[in-house]
């Protein structure tokens, strides 16, 4: 396939490039050129062969094109979600993510998946997205979420594991719930051929009889993952966790901490300068507070319509869920107000510190699915003052980056994964180009085009 004429936006944060053709060969971005020239700016085999001239051409004359959008953090099931129903909300889900431009998915919830076969089949095909998971996390004894009522082990009392995901091992619905450095190690090192990255809850907001996973153990998880060549992602809650979880390693901090002092930005300012230092990735999954603690508003409902993130013919279906203003457990709602305000009032911070900030949306109680948690988490990025060239690599190359898929996901170059969007309009002049679906022109999934 040759996309023709087209301004390319590579995710890299380099400067667009107008009147360009790209080439796609075997699922891959083979060459990139001017348009109506014979200079290539790559080689590939089918561009010295001649395919230039063989392939099916996309008109992307007045167009955007920009790499496929990926969620970093989310959860393919839903808490409490009986495990018969599972595969075919699954298919579903990753059918929406394709539909709006979401080409890879970081699973961050564990134990319920897809068989690799048929997430491979589907990628390869062009008709699922890159799905990429953890399948288990760690925490403490009794740490969040195993402290939860809606915990995953709920799944266990509607059925039982499902026969399609086999895990050595899990205890509690995918959770190995740890107490010391060598049952950590002895762990991870069950899990690591079978994951893609680890997780770990370095939660020191537990509550009740609940203890955050020791920092000993924290340590010999990053070691052991970080020896086969993979990274761990560590959900915190405070800003404690956080320099602690920097300091033993973390590749990723997932979730923006609770203030200390809601009314001092202080605290981001220095969070930010640590996590630049040490290039470590934060992502902030802001639109997850901003779902706790507005859901139940109707005010908010109104807001997403205007955003267009809502349809007002999708209100009823929001409201008509069963957990639709109630509390969320272990996160009550005007606490996430509050950590929803602070996240939005220091991001900036973060991003003028040098921070590798990514996206992620984590949960989509509030949202009509959850590809829309992604775009929405877009749009917060936008609303809290962050340029639209910071927000595409945030959702791109910055993604790919913070699983260990650097070069060869995420980005408009010639070798990487051919996942791409053919947008309209200019989305570095606004981001609502990119975040409205009505932009989309084309998308492309592994070099197929699976929407036009």
């Amino acid at each position: 396939m040759i996309i023709k004429n087209v301004t390319v936006i590579d995710g890299t944060g380099e400067t667009p490039r107008s009147g360009m053709d790209v080439l796609i060969d075997a699922g891959r971005f083979a060459d990139i050129r001017p348009t109506g020239t014979g200079t290539s700016s790559g080689t590939s085999s089918s561009a010295a062969s001649g395919g230039w001239d063989d392939e099916p051409v996309l008109d992307g004359r007045g167009g955007y094109l920009l790499p496929g959008l990926w969620e970093a953090h989310t959860h393919l099931t839903e808490m409490g979600m009986p495990v018969a129903e599972i595969p075919a909300y699954m298919r579903k889900t990753l059918a929406e993510y394709l539909q709006a431009g979401i080409t890879s998915v970081c699973d961050l919830g564990g134990l319920y998946l897809l068989p690799r076969s048929e997430r491979e089949t589907g990628r390869a095909n062009g008709t699922a997205p890159a799905v990429f998971c953890a399948r288990a996390g760690f925490t403490g004894v009794n740490g969040w979420p195993a402290n939860s009522r809606d915990s995953h082990d709920s799944h266990d009392s509607r059925g039982g594991r499902p026969e399609f995901v086999k895990v050595a091992g899990l205890e509690n619905g995918g959770l190995f719930q740890i107490d010391d450095a060598d049952t950590a190690r002895r762990h991870v090192q069950e899990l690591l051929g079978q994951v893609d990255y680890v997780k770990c809850m370095f939660d020191g907001a537990t509550g009740g009889a609940g203890r955050r996973l020791p920092r000993a153990a924290l340590e010999a998880i990053i070691e052991a993952t970080h020896d086969a060549g993979k990274k761990v992602l560590v959900h915190i809650a405070t800003g404690a966790d956080l320099r602690e979880a920097v300091q033993a390693g973390a590749d990723c901090i997932e979730h923006s901490p609770i203030p200390r002092d809601p009314a001092d930005l202080g605290e981001a300012e220095q969070l930010a300068g640590i996590l630049a230092e040490a290039g470590t990735h934060y992502c902030p999954t802001i639109v997850t507070w901003e779902q706790l603690g507005r859901g139940g508003d109707p005010a908010y409902l109104d807001e997403l319509i205007t955003d267009g993130i809502l349809q007002p013919d999708g209100v009823a279906e929001i409201t008509a869920r069963p957990g639709y203003g109630k509390p969320f457990p272990h996160h009550p709602a005007d606490k996430m107000k509050i950590r929803f305000d602070y996240a939005m009032r220091s991001l900036h911070l973060f991003h003028e510190a040098g921070v590798k900030l990514v996206a992620g949306s984590d949960i989509a109680p509030v949202l009509p699915t959850p590809a829309h948690g992604l775009l929405r988490e877009l749009q917060l990025f936008a609303k809290a003052g962050l340029p639209s060239t910071e927000i595409i690599a945030t959702a791109t190359s910055r993604a790919a980056e913070k699983i260990g898929k650097r070069g060869s996901m995420g980005t408009i170059t010639v070798g990487a994964d051919a996942d791409a969007i053919l947008l309209d309009a200019d989305p570095l002049t606004d981001i609502a180009h990119l975040t409205g679906l009505r932009h989309h022109r084309a998308v492309i999934s592994a070099g197929h085009l699976v929407r036009h």
